[in-house]
């Protein structure tokens, strides 16, 4: 081979045009054996017997062009290149191998070399001319190889930047979509999809990438082809059904001819999918949560070996965010995902407050800012409702927009004669990301509040990947002289330890958690009182959240809670409300108990000094000198004579042994077994702001004596949900 030749130079175009007339006549044929070669191996094979002439056409044309373009003596070498390169990719697509490329060019050139045989020319020309042959073909081939390899790296790459979006700190919705734009920009890859379905098994799309599926996605619904995972409904007989139900991943080669995705062959076919892949995210334990669905032009693109192994690397690299909760709220489709990103940036957020009260006191010690967006209806959609629709520039200009509302209510309610403090959001992202740290310097800059009377509160209670990071962007957020706070508390001492070591003032106790002290105060009540003796050992404050009765608001009052907040103290409420609300002081003495969890608190406290006290007498003497607060809650009700004031007798009889006695532990089950009923049986309790709990009496008495004829086993089990009573703006 001539190696100064240039297949695509002068010399090389004036021997084509001359051999021209040798091959044009069996160009056709030497490309119909070309293509032969290459789709006769099972997989691409396998793929173009699901495509209809058209698209068998329509899947060739370009790579046939390509050929006829081969031995044209005007054929720019550039063009040619990017132009083979690309073909390259398209038979990556359709699972064509390499080898197979080499074998085909291989044989194509042979016959190619043969047809020039009986050229007439100089021996020198004729070497020439078959150089000239030989190296475009060669140079052909060569491009598409490399072709592949882009796709190959391009690919790898993908998954590289998916793993490594996982070492940041951004919001899930961000994570999400930001992984979805890496692969939908992998060559003539066309859409990709987030999705989950609702209560009613349909799957709704939730985070879209892609242009023409973003401006379809709504289409699906005035269809009725949204897919579902029951597998009842032909709906839910494509990839994405049957993901869910496998949890094994899903495709279909060509969707065109696919019987499962009739109902959306049209949709498709408008769109430009050919065919798709459906990814199930599962949780920890195995359980699928949501479903990413990726959809390419080309037939088959999906089942290529090397493809299985990427769509694997992608699934892999996402459950380790969904088995750490991700995806664990409500469904919010893709419209009403923008509907909330729409409303946000017009700027209709309402702030709502709710009061939070020092349970020592009684006084009113702050207020939490609650984010709402106005519907314009009448109505206005909670953070349960909107956050989880919202990424990282959301949540900044959330927090930016609530901020500066909160300090000017503040502003406005001192003139009004109402001083108080208030209580803000932080998303968790905020002690890793400076951004919040200087909107928030800048808003208290050019705010007249004074900062400590400013607490954010981390609005998660998610680990900060990097703890040096987090602890000096802390250090600096302190530096304002603003108060932070952990909401959500419930992880135990650990959790606490983490907090004092970033340096929080207050941690809030979840209301999930109070929830369930009418059901199993043994195991709610306890939690709230070792959570905030480890708080205060570590010199944190404690408020406790969901308070929705007197008897919560009583409890937590005499476990130590520092504050508390619920709707049986007020309901949020928008700030001209909060401007004229003025509350009743509270009525809580630890030692006279008026409600049955009041005094279920106060014997936790009794029996936590038994403990102490152990079998030295003259403790165990102290502790037992003291009248309980049970003993008082039974005097004030008249129910000594019950079976509750029976076992309590019996109770303060076995504690001469002490709290280790056999006696003693069971006397003391006994009498939780009974005081839970009166728990479960009060469901009208005496209002937590009571200034004249004397005047209670006589309807207390009347009710403890209801509660006496309906102690039975069957009542025990009952399940009563308690009312929500609160205080009315007065």
């Amino acid at each position: 081979m001539n190696e100064d030749l240039d297949p695509f130079g002068r010399h090389a175009a004036r021997l084509l045009r001359t051999a021209h007339g040798y091959i044009s006549d069996v160009d056709e044929q030497l490309i119909a054996a070309f293509q032969r070669g290459l789709f006769a191996h099972a997989g691409p094979g396998d793929v173009i017997t699901l495509l209809s002439p058209e698209q068998l056409a329509h899947t060739q044309a370009r790579p046939l062009a390509l050929l006829r373009q081969l031995l044209d003596p005007d054929l720019d070498q550039n063009t040619h290149e990017q132009e083979a390169m690309a073909i390259g990719q398209i038979y990556s697509f359709l699972g064509i191998k390499t080898s197979w490329l080499v074998d085909s060019h291989a044989l194509y050139l042979e016959r190619l070399l043969q047809r020039l045989g009986p050229w007439i020319g100089a021996p020198e020309e004729r070497a020439l001319m078959r150089s000239a042959v030989t190296m475009r073909v060669m140079a052909n081939l060569n491009a598409e190889v490399r072709g592949r390899e882009m796709l190959a790296r391009a690919e790898q790459e993908a998954v590289a930047r998916i793993s490594g979006l996982l070492q940041g700190t951004m919001t899930f919705n961000d994570l999400v979509r930001q992984a979805l734009n890496h692969l939908v920009a992998l060559p003539d890859m066309v859409a990709g999809i987030f999705a989950r379905p609702d209560s009613r098994g349909d799957i709704q799309c939730e985070i879209v990438v892609g242009e023409t599926m973003e401006r379809h996605v709504a289409s699906l619904v005035t269809r009725n082809i949204v897919p579902t995972i029951r597998d009842d409904d032909p709906r839910g007989h494509g990839p994405s059904g049957r993901a869910w139900r496998t949890n094994q991943i899903q495709q279909a080669l060509a969707i065109a001819s696919d019987p499962a995705l009739a109902p959306w062959h049209e949709y498709a076919h408008t769109l430009g999918y050919t065919s798709q892949a459906t990814i199930p995210l599962a949780d920890r334990a195995g359980c699928p949560r949501a479903l990413l669905t990726l959809y390419h032009s080309w037939p088959g693109y999906f089942n290529v070996p090397r493809r299985a192994n990427l769509l694997t690397h992608i699934r892999a690299a996402l459950e380790t965010v969904i088995a750490q909760g991700a995806a664990s709220g409500h469904v919010i489709s893709h419209a009403e995902r923008i509907a909330y990103r729409e409303t946000l940036s017009r700027g209709d957020l309402v702030m709502f407050y709710q009061p939070v009260i020092d349970l020592r006191s009684g006084e009113l010690a702050k207020v939490e800012a609650l984010a709402r967006l106005d519907k314009h209806d009448g109505t206005y959609a909670t953070p349960g409702d909107f956050l989880p629709a919202f990424g990282e520039h959301e949540l900044r200009e959330l927090f930016a927009l609530g901020l500066r509302q909160a300090l000017r209510d503040l502003c406005a309610w001192q003139d009004q004669g109402l001083h108080t403090s208030v209580a803000v959001n932080l998303p968790t992202q905020a002690f890793v990301d400076d951004e919040y740290l200087r909107i928030a310097r800048d808003i208290l800059k050019d705010s007249p509040v004074e900062p400590e009377r400013i607490t954010f509160e981390l609005l998660e209670t998610g680990e900060i990947e990097n703890h040096q990071a987090g602890a000096n962007l802390l250090s600096q957020w302190k530096a304002l002289g603003v108060r932070l706070a952990q909401d959500d508390l419930g992880s135990g001492y650990s959790s606490l330890v983490r907090m004092e070591q970033l340096g929080v003032d207050d941690v809030k106790i979840d209301h999930g958690l109070v929830r369930t002290a009418v059901q199993a105060p043994h195991k709610a009540l306890r939690f709230i009182y070792h959570l905030t003796h480890l708080a205060h050992d570590i010199g944190i404050r404690v408020t406790v959240e969901g308070l929705e009765t007197a008897g919560l608001v009583e409890a937590a009052a005499i476990l130590g809670a520092d504050f508390g907040q619920g709707y049986a103290i007020a309901r949020p409420m928008s700030a001209r409300d909060m401007g004229r609300w003025r509350h009743v002081p509270l009525a809580v003495e630890s030692r006279h108990p008026r409600t049955a969890l009041g005094a279920y608190a106060a014997m936790i406290l009794r029996n936590a000094l038994m403990i102490l006290a152990g079998t030295r007498s003259e403790f165990l003497h102290a502790v037992l000198s003291e009248p309980s607060g049970l003993a008082h809650y039974l005097h004030a009700y008249n129910l000594e004579k019950t079976a509750l004031g029976h076992a309590h007798a019996r109770l303060l009889d076995c504690a001469q042994a002490g709290a280790q006695s056999e006696d003693y532990g069971a006397a003391h089950r006994a009498v939780e077994a009974l005081l839970h009923t009166h728990i479960v049986t009060e469901t009208t309790a005496i209002p937590a702001f009571d200034p004249h709990p004397k005047a209670r009496a006589r309807s207390g008495r009347a009710r403890a004596a209801q509660m006496t004829q309906r102690n039975t086993a069957d009542r025990a089990n009952r399940q009563t949900r308690p009312s929500r009573r609160h205080a009315r703006p007065s």
